[in-house]
């Protein structure tokens, strides 16, 4: 029996160019593009994702996808995202199902096995809704949890904590976003035990059809200067 596959739309393509840190001599840093087209087989869509990335794998795709739902009913959701990554000839596979405001999540990959479960879930608390994510990275015996809650009309809070179950240790961040008007955003996350803080400001207002981040990396060891040891990236995106 052959299988029909037919092409039934284009989806958004995207492309972006970054720099390497302004206040080292500017120059070309890495250019990624990636490209969707969503597919048919018979009575199933997916939708078929390539990207590229210079600084990974010049010469040829970095990585081909497929993302699709296996289910998709009033009661039940079951998405798969299936990548191969050609530089780092890897095979990956996540499972999502869906249900009643809680998803569960599974992440597998050739070279590590089972590498990640996971559960998404919303809950009110007082007068917040807060976004919950709790899981577990297989292979790197570490417990990870998530926390996003919005912070009036215009910011959210989040924040990460990883426990590594072997060496008893814990890492976290903590990041806040804010809109400061309507296609200008800032968004500024702290890491407390890499003594880093990073800054991210997002304008889609400067330059029509097109998405300009400036990023600044900038270390609070105590050792040097702040502005000293920032270190400022900048970064052009497009869609077609």
């Amino acid at each position: 029996m052959a299988l029909a596959v037919a092409a039934i739309s284009a989806l958004a393509n995207s492309a972006e160019i970054s720099s390497s840190d302004l206040r080292h001599g500017a120059a070309f840093d890495n250019i990624k593009a990636t490209w969707n087209q969503a597919l048919k087989f018979g009575s199933k869509e997916t939708n078929l994702k390539a990207d590229y990335d210079y600084g990974a794998n010049r010469d040829f795709l970095k990585s081909v996808s497929f993302q699709g739902d296996i289910v998709d009913s009033d009661d039940v959701r079951v998405s798969y995202d299936v990548s191969r990554d050609f530089a780092a000839s890897n095979t990956n596979v996540k499972l999502s199902a869906a249900s009643h405001g809680t998803t569960l999540g599974a992440e597998y990959d050739r070279s590590d096995g089972l590498k990640e479960v996971s559960l998404d879930r919303d809950v009110d608390i007082a007068d917040q809704t807060v976004s919950v994510q709790p899981s577990w990275l297989v292979s790197a015996n570490t417990a990870r949890i998530k926390l996003m809650s919005k912070l009036g009309s215009e910011g959210k809070i989040s924040a990460q904590v990883d426990y590594d179950t072997s060496n008893k240790d814990a890492t976290y961040e903590v990041g806040y976003d804010h809109q400061l008007e309507d296609g200008r955003d800032l968004s500024v996350t702290a890491k407390p035990k890499a003594r880093e803080v990073e800054v991210d400001y997002v304008d889609n207002k400067f330059e029509s059809g097109a998405t300009w981040t400036a990023s600044a990396s900038m270390p609070f060891s105590g050792e040097s200067n702040l502005l000293d040891a920032a270190k400022v990236t900048l970064k052009r995106s497009w869609k077609w």
